[in-house]
């Protein structure tokens, strides 16, 4: 449920330093080390893949919390972006925050006309936006394998049936 007014938009360099933090915790909790996130974050900036148009920032009151971020990762010779991560901060969680951002992300993919975005992520999460297991349409990362719920596609009006292999992301990419 949405609690607070969310402005959405697109992500700066100077909000480079709060989105490190932001990741840290979101992902820091429960004895989790978030450095794995971090290091997501801080390549993409870095890849000559990311997708400006495609990291986003959720405000509230000014102060943001929450973030998503999106590069291009290659299926078969087909550029295709992928969603990593998705991070809200955990005093901001459950408030609609990435119910937003992920919206908004799929909105501008589709608007840019891509075929498709995947992630690697909760399948029940995912699945309210249209995200389903990517191996089911042929799509498949080879570290979780064809079979895995995790590694989910969201098909967008260009899709088709010729969108099929193994997918890598960026980082593993070599650039």
């Amino acid at each position: 449920m949405v609690t607070d007014d969310i402005v959405i938009r697109q992500a700066t360099t100077a909000d480079q330093a709060v989105v490190v933090a932001l990741v840290r915790d979101a992902f820091g909790t429960g004895g989790h080390d978030p450095a794995e996130e971090v290091e997501i974050v801080v390549s993409t900036w870095a890849s000559d893949r990311r997708l400006d148009e495609l990291e986003l920032v959720a405000e509230v009151d000014g102060v943001v919390v929450g973030h998503v971020l999106c590069a291009l990762g290659d299926l078969e010779g087909t550029a295709l972006p992928s969603v990593a991560p998705l991070a809200v901060a955990p005093t901001a969680q459950g408030r609609g925050i990435g119910t937003a951002l992920v919206t908004e992300v799929v909105r501008r993919a589709e608007t840019a006309g891509y075929p498709a975005l995947v992630l690697l992520g909760s399948d029940r999460y995912y699945r309210r936006f249209g995200f389903e297991p990517a191996g089911t349409v042929g799509v498949v990362y080879a570290p979780v394998g064809p079979a895995s719920p995790y590694f989910q596609i969201r098909r967008l009006a260009g899709f088709g049936p010729s969108l099929r292999g193994e997918f890598a992301y960026h980082w593993e990419l070599g650039r």
